[in-house]
């Protein structure tokens, strides 16, 4: 009895301490802006807002901001009740928007994001230089608004001056299903598709937390969903026939972010992950040899032999550049390491191809390949004009291309990242970062305290050298993830990685003075209509995300 009880109070106290952890419920922000601007004032002031009598003008006319406005007019105020117009209570009346220029053109890495907003009068201001920056505005604009205690809608009076930290922030989707686990996920046989209503929820998002570049992983080792017309076969590595990608899906995809001031960089990863290249174009892929000689049917490795190969490259990346209209284009180049052994040194007409160009090891045919890929893709008009990105693996190979951009995505600790992105700049290439922000990678803890307190420039480099960090991804692979969770599983987890990358370092250093506005915007999204997952533990929304289940 005595041993029960104290097992009994024991039990009571790891319960205490237990849920003292899990932050305060009612410690909520209403009407902040997340991610955090650089000057952000609030006034003392509310004003009543009722969206269907604000006047909203434009000093010049934008397609662009046209469209967004539609946009924003139906979640103004959305499930609020609009109090009655009252002489004691100021009503907002009008909101101008101020554009130095309009631009109606794809956006770019270089664009201005840059905004203002004055909300001390009944008539606000946002001004911005062109339309990225004036969208970013109308975003912040609409977190400025909440309820009071009747569940009226107001908002709160501002000054806003604000530009993002990092020009590259991003979010990459996995729409084939790639893993740094081959081996498990060969023989588990994973295989999932994102529709494109999932791929566009994903991109309203990103716009909602000011991320402002999709990067597509379209195609991979398990499946080749991207419907080529100049290469129509490589769609046999697609699931199933349904399971693709058409160029006028794409196209759809592209402006829709378009509209949104995001960018979508394509990836299609080679020499390694290439196994669904093989099912329309077996000879693509190098042929695999165990130690004792007998055949390792599983190839994924690109056979840079052939002159087929670099033919079926020049045809697929020409029309890749030509569908899409992004500056950058992602290669790949990770984890080839895998299949090396088998597919390049246990090949004797590949070892042959080494003895010819001198190459000593299949880490320096790698970096042939992608000096040679390089090199016939910029042979293009088209090709010249791109900007390419690599995984950190092909610029440790020493490849010998100017104007990469090395995709740092290893290491599980601190040191071992700083180490990579160490390498990586001092090389005097530029840098994207994303090693501490792999979403796919869940625990039951608060895993966006860990994203929020990582930053891409806390290595041991010179000024120099953490100049030429560009930004960031938050990266969510596929191996766990359809159409079904991707939205819960991002947000509002990628949202700490997007204050991150777009506030200031030093007003974002306190992790507990930034959760009740996360809160805020875990709630704000879910009654936008999005099933953003708790991430402080349990709490609740005023206004519930609620399923449509078929019951």
């Amino acid at each position: 009895m005595i041993f029960l009880l104290l097992f009994l109070l024991g039990a009571a106290e790891a319960r205490k301490q237990y849920v003292s952890v899990w932050p305060d419920v009612t410690i909520k922000t209403k009407g902040e802006i997340w991610p955090l601007p650089q000057f952000f004032e609030k006034t003392n002031k509310t004003w009543r807002l009722d969206p269907n009598n604000l006047v909203i003008t434009e000093s010049t006319h934008c397609e662009i901001i046209t469209e967004a406005i539609k946009r924003y007019r139906e979640i103004f105020c959305k499930h609020l009740n609009i109090a009655d117009d009252d002489p004691q209570t100021e009503t907002l009346k009008s909101l101008e928007i101020i554009l130095s220029q309009c631009s109606s053109d794809v956006p770019q890495s270089d664009m201005d994001e840059s905004y203002k907003i004055n909300i001390t009068s009944e008539n606000a201001v946002i001004k911005a230089a062109n339309v990225w920056g004036a969208l970013r505005g109308l975003e912040s604009f609409s977190q400025l608004i909440h309820s009071n205690e009747k569940s009226e809608c107001q908002i709160n009076g501002a000054i806003v001056r604000d530009f993002p930290r990092f020009q590259h922030r991003g979010v990459l989707l996995d729409t084939s299903r790639s893993s740094t686990q081959i081996l498990l996920i060969s023989l588990l046989n994973l295989k999932h598709f994102l529709s494109l209503n999932a791929l566009k929820a994903t991109i309203e998002l990103m716009a909602q937390n000011k991320f402002n570049v999709f990067h597509w992983h379209i195609v991979d080792e398990q499946s080749f969903p991207y419907d080529s017309k100049v290469l129509p076969l490589l769609k046999k590595g697609a699931f199933t026939p349904r399971h693709v990608y058409t160029i006028e899906d794409v196209k759809d995809i592209i402006e829709y972010a378009r509209l949104r001031g995001i960018r979508v960089v394509p990836e299609f990863d080679t020499p390694g992950h290439a196994r669904s290249w093989g099912f329309g174009y077996p000879d693509l892929l190098s042929r695999c040899f165990y130690d004792d000689g007998k055949e390792d049917f599983y190839r994924c490795l690109v056979d840079p032999t052939q002159q087929d190969t670099w033919d079926i490259m020049l045809s697929l990346f020409q029309e890749v550049f030509e569908v899409f209209p992004e500056e950058y284009v992602h290669l790949g180049g990770d984890e080839a390491e895998f299949w090396t052994s088998h597919c390049w040194k246990n090949n004797e007409n590949i070892t042959n191809f080494m003895k010819v160009l001198e190459l000593n090891d299949t880490r320096q045919l790698q970096a042939w390949y992608f000096d040679h890929l390089l090199a016939i893709l910029r042979l293009s008009k088209t090709g010249r004009q791109k900007t390419f990105l690599v995984w950190q693996e092909a610029v440790e190979t020493n490849v010998q291309v100017e104007g990469l951009i090395g995709h740092v995505w290893k290491g599980s600790s601190h040191e071992q990242y700083s180490n990579y992105l160490k390498s990586v700049t001092s090389k005097g290439y530029r840098a994207i970062f994303s090693s501490c922000w792999y979403l796919d990678r869940i625990s039951t803890s608060v895993e966006w305290r860990g994203y929020y307190s990582c930053d891409p420039q806390d290595f041991n480099g010179t000024a120099e050298e953490k100049k030429l960090v560009i930004g960031g991804e938050a990266a969510l692979w596929g191996e766990w993830v359809d159409d079904s969770n991707v939205v819960s599983r991002l947000w509002p987890r990628a949202s700490a990685v997007a204050e991150r990358l777009w506030s200031d370092q030093n007003s974002t250093s306190d992790v507990n003075a930034a959760w009740p506005r996360l809160y805020e915007m875990q709630c704000r999204m879910k009654a936008r209509g999005y099933p953003a997952q708790p991430v402080n533990g349990p709490d609740y929304c005023e206004f519930e995300y609620e399923s449509n289940l078929p019951v």
